[in-house]
């Protein structure tokens, strides 16, 4: 359920997004700025250091200022190489016609921040850490499809697939969608006696552009530069990463000037922040989808009529406008506009007394509290959200309104960032909930066999639906037995469409990634992926 290259929504930056700055002279730093320290404010600390261990989006960000992949996107959603000099293709040969075969070439003269030189075989052992069965891996999805690994001298890999995989490229250590992994050190891999709690997760060592320096729990994580780091020298002295669990108090530190870029910031307090001196306001293309989440185990929601209805009841306008400030759209598809295989779908209207038809004539009948209910089934569910995340807590206000006029009762619970996405044991994971809202970064790659089929609920792969459809799957199956763009692209049109009917979630928006940050910050770029931080060597402010 996550996708890419470039996701650039036609509504672009509207007028009156980007605050003008009032700069104190010419070149000259605002006074409340700490020169070369940049302090960034995020929800939630992570709930790990080991970056194999955690979906969190504050991990996919740490591990991109501390850690390398093989390949990145750059701004504009163009796949460059990182620890690979190249991005392997059929037309330089790093792919082979078979498809089953693919050469890195590595980048010489790198170094881990530990002072050990950099090569192939950290590559293997960071393979090798993914599968093995005694680590929590979050994610295997690409590197099961791995049969064997050849090193070729420190500066070259040949990676053998038991069978075609196209989107191999998009997913083995490139942090482009949820579950994107960085290289680790072979050196203390080999040394860990427990990965899953060992010197990684207190201490990670990369050879990013930023070396970790501290964590303080609940309050901020202290990087510092890494002089010598392969692409240069970075500019910044240190990056404080500082976890405020609430928006409205990100605001104020902000109005503070305590800050000086938001991780996450909130459309709905789009004109707080534009209201401070110093401070730009900007959006960018973003591979993310916002959808109402439904776990099709639970009684009820293993109807698709209820899932369909569910999907009629969404008051999209007044979520668009209302709380995304118009920035965002409102999805044609489960796949972003410019997914391979795209194509607009009809709209799903905010339409009740549609739902409730739909609903009447499959059974299920409002009681005297005005729940639907069949076979003692009543529709009566619990949705969670995040807890501080004033978009989401308003829109699950919505939701609830509008669900109930069509006869279904929702029950709000929130919880903090770090405890809804722990795995095994948060509400997602363990399917302890019925509906979810949150956004999620779409694949790189239009295949998304790993989040719906029948034989991927978690932990065997990511469907956290729980959710099965063998005629989905067949198509999800049939795009990764060719390499061929036009014929895959059949494919996933055909797969979008039956997503579209048997509705395993309820996609809500489309959206951009809102900027929020000092007009200080220079050379602050960001890409479209799940990790956008892709060159933060270069900032400075």
């Amino acid at each position: 359920m996550r996708n890419a290259v470039l996701f650039a929504l036609a509504l672009g930056v509207l007028a009156g997004c980007t605050k003008a700055a009032t700069a104190p002279s010419t070149g000259a730093r605002h006074a409340w700025t700490v020169p070369h320290v940049l302090r960034i404010a995020d929800i939630s600390d992570p709930d790990h250091l080991n970056p194999y261990l955690s979906e969190m989006d504050v991990s996919y960000d740490l591990a991109s200022l501390v850690y390398s992949y093989l390949v990145v996107a750059d701004d504009r959603g163009r796949l460059i190489g990182d620890l690979a000099v190249t991005v392997p293709s059929l037309a330089n040969g790093g792919i082979s016609r078979d498809g089953r075969t693919y050469t890195y070439h590595l980048r010489r003269n790198v170094w881990w921040q530990d002072g050990v030189a950099f090569g192939a075989r950290d590559v293997v052992a960071s393979w090798q850490a993914v599968m093995n069965p005694r680590n929590d891996t979050f994610e295997h999805e690409g590197y099961d499809r791995v049969a064997d690994i050849e090193t070729k001298g420190p500066d070259t890999l040949v990676v053998h697939l038991r069978e075609r995989y196209p989107p191999f490229v998009s997913r083995f250590f490139a942090p482009l969608q949820e579950g994107g992994k960085p290289v680790l050190p072979a050196h203390i891999l080999e040394r860990e006696s427990d990965f899953n709690s060992g010197q990684l997760a207190a201490h990670p060592v990369g050879t990013g552009p930023f070396a970790f320096v501290s964590w303080a729990r609940a309050d901020r994580i202290v990087l510092r530069r890494f002089d010598r780091y392969f692409k240069g020298r970075p500019p910044l002295d240190r990056i404080e990463l500082h976890f405020v669990p609430n928006d409205q108090t990100i605001a104020a530190e902000l109005e503070e000037h305590q800050i000086d870029l938001i991780v996450a910031p909130q459309t709905s307090l789009l004109d707080q922040y534009r209201a401070v001196d110093g401070v730009i306001v900007d959006t960018a293309p973003w591979n993310s989808q916002a959808a109402v989440m439904i776990d099709a185990r639970k009684p009820g929601l293993n109807d698709a009529n209820v899932r369909r209805a569910i999907g009629e009841s969404v008051p999209y306008a007044a979520i668009l406008h209302d709380i995304t400030r118009d920035l965002y759209a409102q999805p044609r598809n489960s796949l972003p506009p410019t997914a391979l295989g795209y194509e607009a779908l009809p709209a799903r209207g905010y339409d009740t007394p549609a739902a409730a038809r739909l609903l009447e004539g499959a059974g299920w009948h409002r009681g005297a509290d005005g729940v639907r209910a069949r076979n003692g089934v009543r529709l009566a569910f619990t949705l969670v959200t995040i807890a501080g995340a004033t978009n989401f807590e308003r829109m699950a206000l919505l939701l609830q309104a509008a669900l109930r006029t069509a006869g279904i009762q929702l029950s709000i619970k929130t919880y903090p960032y770090r405890t809804i996405f722990a795995a095994p044991n948060g509400p997602i994971y363990s399917g302890t909930y019925d509906l979810a809202l949150y956004s999620d970064t779409l694949n790189w790659d239009p295949d998304v066999y790993n989040f719906t089929a029948c034989d991927r609920w978690y932990p065997a792969g990511q469907n956290i639906f729980r959710f099965c459809d063998p005629r989905l799957d067949a198509l999800e199956r049939a795009g990764l037995q060719t390499d061929d763009p036009s014929r895959r692209a059949g494919i996933y049109r055909a797969a979008s469409r039956r997503m579209w009917s048997v509705v395993p979630y309820v996609p809500v928006y489309n959206g951009r990634r809102l900027i929020v940050r000092s007009s200080d910050l220079r050379n602050y770029s960001v890409n479209p992926t799940s990790t956008p931080w892709w060159n933060a060597w270069q900032w400075d402010i």
